[in-house]
């Protein structure tokens, strides 16, 4: 992986009421602060997103991952057609759809008691992947309960052995996982290695010196299970991931985020996971069910973001200099019509530059001009261009005069 920050992200808000314009100004630059490339948001099947919440966070350079939590019998792939069409068309790569399918109350009693579970949890979820898989979206298999009322390596296991068995081989290589990543109060290195380290180790049993994968390397376990059955070992996204609901680990919030950003930051996480989110990013207030929130109010930081920011900023000082830009200079224009004197100034830069409209490009360069002010070109995109390790200059709508003047700046 080149650079050990960019599988860092955050799980938004528990709910689904702080995607406003004013929410978007208040928390895109506290993400940007803490160097965050993730952002997991919770959806509702009924309606999307806002549209200019999405693109302001794809546009800053963080991947949304858009979780709806539905119950198993309350998404169908006909109601989710446009919302996920439309969340794809705004740039979105992953949608989760559903939640620990491996759990009772995911399901309700009298659905969970009947036969073959995992064959009707694949009736349900196969035709959502392909959807996605349609429409441009990476498919996203949901998250399991580690343990959980069915245990969760043998529901993934029988569950892609199912699409596997009924012919969707391709799908499941171009498929990825969403992951839990709590510690259950383990120590972070409970389970390293999965089934190949630990044998011994059996569903619904906790025997004595035996470790698995209850704890934050549950993606180890899961790694073994896709190597074996597909060959290949599928890319993972942590959805939720830090103390949990463990009392020792919350008893020191601020001591077991460090332990697993240093972990993180470090090569001992598998290139595999692409992603790891912090549960929570924030909770509205103080609130004792969410002690582990990193904020309570844009302006309020709990105490383990001080620690944690360090840890941070020491890292990306180290990569800032290891970044190997394949382009030398890359004019990004505003989407808007340029002015016949900007059009003019912008061809003069481009005489040793790639000109585009893409931010994306852009981060591939070593020095970045931005053609347009704060209102065509967002700040954001300025300081994102920066964190990626760009020499960013901005010279709003120039006038072909005001060409020397550039050139004295760049000089």
């Amino acid at each position: 992986m080149s650079s050990p920050l960019k599988r860092l992200g955050f799980h938004y808000f528990p709910d689904e009421s702080h995607y406003t314009e004013r929410d978007l100004e208040q928390w895109l630059p506290v993400l940007l602060k803490l160097s965050a490339r993730w952002l997991v948001l919770s959806a509702s099947p009924k309606r999307s997103i806002p549209e200019p919440f999405v693109r302001g966070i794809v546009e800053a350079g963080i991947r949304p991952v858009v979780w709806i939590k539905s119950g198993m019998t309350e998404a169908s792939p006909r109601e989710l057609a446009p919302l996920l069409t439309s969340y794809a068309g705004w740039g979105v790569q992953e949608v989760v759809v559903f939640d620990r399918p491996n759990q009772r109350a995911s399901w309700g009693a009298t659905d969970w008691s009947r036969p073959d579970l995992v064959e009707r949890f694949v009736d349900r979820m196969l035709p959502i992947l392909q959807l996605e898989k349609s429409v441009g979206l990476n498919p996203v298999f949901p998250p399991l309960e580690p343990g959980g009322d069915y245990w969760d390596t043998a529901f993934l296991e029988t569950a892609l052995q199912s699409i596997q068995r009924r012919g969707q081989t391709s799908l499941l290589r171009k498929m990825c996982l969403a992951v839990y990543g709590w510690t259950f109060g383990h120590p972070l290195d409970w389970g390293f290695g999965g089934p190949a380290n630990w044998p011994e180790a059996r569903p619904y049993e906790s025997l004595e010196g035996i470790q698995d994968q209850i704890g934050f390397r549950t993606f180890d376990w899961y790694q073994v299970i896709t190597k074996t059955l597909l060959g290949v070992e599928l890319p993972m996204i942590v959805v939720a991931g830090g103390p949990g609901n463990a009392e020792a680990a919350r008893e020191r919030p601020a001591q077991t985020v460090s332990e697993i950003l240093r972990v993180l930051l470090s090569a001992e996480v598998p290139d595999s996971v692409l992603a790891f989110s912090f549960y929570l990013l924030v909770s509205d207030l103080d609130n004792p069910a969410y002690p582990d929130a990193w904020f309570a109010a844009p302006g309020e930081p709990k105490p383990l973001v001080a620690a944690a920011k360090r840890m941070i900023d020491a890292t990306g000082k180290q990569v800032t200099f290891q970044v190997d830009k394949p382009l030398k200079h890359y004019v990004l224009l505003p989407h808007g019509a340029l002015t016949d004197d900007s059009w003019m100034a912008a061809r003069q830069l481009a005489q040793d530059a790639v000109v585009g409209f893409s931010a994306d490009e852009a981060a591939q360069a070593k020095r970045v001009t931005l053609v347009g002010d704060e209102a065509a070109i967002p700040p954001s995109v300025e300081r994102r261009l920066a964190r990626e390790g760009c020499q960013v200059l901005r010279v709003g709508q120039l006038s072909t005069p005001a060409w020397e003047s550039v050139q004295r700046k760049r000089s």
